[in-house]
């Protein structure tokens, strides 16, 4: 009995390990004075085999050399079946840690319900085919790495910047000097080189914690019906070579059959692709009988019956998607003000590869990266938006690049990534001081990184209260300008800024002509 126990407290361990690891790597997401970072930081997204096929359906050649980890953990999900939700995801071991603290619901809903994530997953790939990539918005690990960025670390970090101002301000003995002591220690290896604050937080962590509070309806809901992961992973792991004996549940005892977390076993049989080889079955099994062995006979396969009816409503909904989201206007003339990072890709090809992770959002220096909500149509939800009032694109930086899993963004050298340009910088004449009031105004050619300023100066005579007065008056040198934002993000206009970036001139346009303008400036 030892020994199987055993097996359960290793599962809990690993799970535990690769938890501490993975949120190590997001902590290490960060700029902390390094311009290439020193670890493999999106490891968890070159593992995930969703993050793989939305890379295969996307234009353009298949990105061996960052996503071979994910082919790999497929080949091992086909040998050992689905242990990554048992024993690796950090969703799933979230969930159950959440559980355990929460509560659990304790019925079992009908086996129907776990045809939901097989149908999800036909859908999504059948739209994809067609060009429109949806796996980002309910991948699992871009859920778990999207709510960390957006929501759950900027409240960490602001909790902890209030428990050091507190500690330091009021000066209590004994725990005031320990914890400013550990100040410096945290501030540079556990917090972030500025708060960071995002748009989509709320409805972000409104997402995640619904994921959570699913558990109070069932164990692993959405592991068991809803994760288009856990449904690939059931697809190849339905014929592995690891197999449980006994097939089925014993007469004299069938204990599996209300315990199994995934109830992978039923009065009529086992379903391979349901259960995570989590091990418990061997350590409550009071005859212990259950055991999990390589080349044994294959147990008879119950998995779920997906029904023709089903299997041909996710392939019509699939189907129907992509032409009804390609005939939606373009929203680059709808929306002149939809930036992306810079090294982007095309439009078209940067949503069908972004898989929404938040990783290029995570490690922006000049918190420039947000979620989009319909600013990039329906299909671009959470996809990074340059919003430049908020935060500007550091001229020396190329982090995003390195970060991105799946290449939407390119990783660039600091060199090319200074010629990239983002769009280009317009002048609201009704807004800018020199023009709408006739005040001297220097702040937005005083932080124009360009080695030649793309912002200079025409001196001419205005009047102002009844006087003519010499005034510089500013201007764009288009050629130089390259659309990185923090003349507008330091305009020091109220409200909007009385210069703009436009996504006009980008680089990543494939025809002449497509910019788009308005009529100011």
């Amino acid at each position: 009995m030892k020994a199987t126990i055993s097996k359960t407290n290793l599962r809990r361990t690993v799970q535990v390990i690769c938890l501490i690891g993975f949120l190590w790597l997001f902590l290490q997401t960060e700029y902390r004075g390094y311009d290439e970072l020193p670890f493999p930081v999106s490891l968890l997204f070159r593992l995930d085999p969703l993050a793989a096929l939305a890379d295969t359906l996307a234009p353009g050649a298949f990105n061996w050399q960052l996503l071979w980890p994910a082919l790999l953990l497929i080949a091992l999900t086909i040998l050992f079946g689905r242990f990554f939700c048992g024993w690796i995801c950090p969703l799933g071991t979230t969930l159950d840690g959440c559980g355990k603290l929460l509560g659990r619901g304790k019925g079992v809903l009908k086996p129907a319900w776990r045809r939901v994530k097989y149908l999800l997953l036909i859908g999504m790939v059948v739209a994809g085919l067609f060009g429109v990539q949806l796996l980002g918005l309910l991948d699992p690990l871009a859920i778990f790495l999207r709510s960390l960025t957006l929501s759950i670390y900027p409240v960490y970090n602001l909790l902890m910047n209030a428990i050091f101002d507190f500690t330091y301000q009021h000066q209590i003995p004994l725990v005031s000097s320990s914890v400013n002591a550990l100040y410096p220690l945290w501030r540079d290896n556990l917090m972030a080189f500025y708060q960071p604050v995002f748009n989509l937080a709320l409805l972000t962590l409104i997402v995640f914690l619904g994921i959570i509070l699913l558990e109070k309806i069932e164990r692993r809901f959405w592991c068991k019906n809803l994760c288009p992961l856990g449904a690939l992973f059931g697809i190849c792991a339905s014929r592995a070579l690891l197999t449980r004996t006994p097939d089925g549940l014993c007469e004299d005892c069938q204990l599996c059959s209300s315990a199994c977390r995934m109830d992978a076993v039923g009065a009529e049989g086992q379903r391979p692709g349901e259960c995570i080889e989590c091990l418990d079955c061997t350590g409550y099994c009071p005859h212990e009988r259950v055991q999990f062995n390589l080349g044994k006979s294959r147990p008879k396969d119950t998995s779920v019956d997906l029904t023709r009816r089903g299997i041909i409503t996710s392939l019509a909904a699939g189907a129907l998607i992509a032409p009804t989201v390609k005939i939606s206007p373009d929203q680059a003339k709808l929306n002149p003000y939809l930036l992306r990072p810079p090294g982007a890709v095309a439009e078209d090809e940067f949503l069908s590869r972004c898989i929404r992770c938040g990783e290029c959002m995570k490690v922006c220096i000049g918190q420039a990266l947000h979620p989009a909500l319909f600013e990039a149509g329906a299909v671009g939800l959470w996809s990074p938006l340059l919003v430049p009032r908020i935060g500007y694109c550091e001229y020396n930086c190329t982090l995003c690049g390195q970060v991105c899993p799946t290449g939407a963004i390119r990783p660039l050298a600091v060199a090319e990534k200074r010629k990239i340009v983002i769009g280009i910088a317009v002048f609201d004449k009704d807004r800018c001081l020199p023009f709408a009031r006739g005040e001297e105004c220097l702040v937005c050619e005083e932080h124009c990184p360009t080695g030649d300023k793309a912002i200079v100066f025409d001196e001419k005579e205005v009047l102002v209260n009844s006087e003519i007065v010499q005034v510089k008056m500013p201007r764009i040198v288009r050629n130089l300008c390259i659309g990185c934002g923090i003349c507008e993000t330091r305009c020091p206009v109220d409200g909007a800024s009385a210069i703009r970036v436009l996504n006009e001139d980008e680089s990543r346009r494939t025809l002449p002509g497509a910019g788009v303008s308005i009529p100011y400036g």
